[in-house]
């Protein structure tokens, strides 16, 4: 999930695919489909990387390589990463963002952390036992 505070701007883009797949061969108009996509995103939304969600891309490839849609309506937002500047995220309209990985697994370690250091307040750490020899034993109990 995307939390308000991080998004920077959120906007709804049509986007008309028709122009940029009559002059694509037949065997490649989906896959410029996409990139198309990509572009415009970048452009409008001024952002230095765009990452598209993949219902997007589920529903360039529904009806297969050679016939995409002609036209697709695209929620985006743009969010500000301090070391890799500002990106761009887009899904299909209507269609939830997912949670970013990166934050689940931020939070995933922190609590495994914590866990660590409760674990280690209850049991003081013991040391390894030390086994005496089967001979010493013998000689030590006669």
């Amino acid at each position: 999930m995307i939390y308000k505070s991080d998004v920077m701007d959120e906007r709804i883009y049509t986007i008309n695919i028709r122009k940029a797949i009559s002059k694509a061969p037949r065997w490649e108009k989906s896959k410029r489909s996409v990139a198309l996509v990509k572009e415009f995103l970048k452009r409008h939304m001024k952002g230095d990387e765009v990452k598209i969600g993949k219902s997007i891309t589920e529903e360039i490839w529904n009806r297969g390589n050679q016939n995409p849609p002609k036209n697709i309506r695209i929620h985006a937002i743009i969010t500000e990463d301090g070391d890799e500047g500002k990106i761009v995220r887009a899904e299909l309209l209507g269609v939830p963002f997912p949670e970013e990985k990166e934050k689940k697994k931020k939070e995933k370690k922190e609590e495994e952390k914590a866990g660590e250091e409760v674990k280690k307040e209850e049991k003081p750490e013991e040391g390894p036992k030390k086994e005496i020899p089967k001979e010493e034993k013998k000689v030590n109990e006669e």
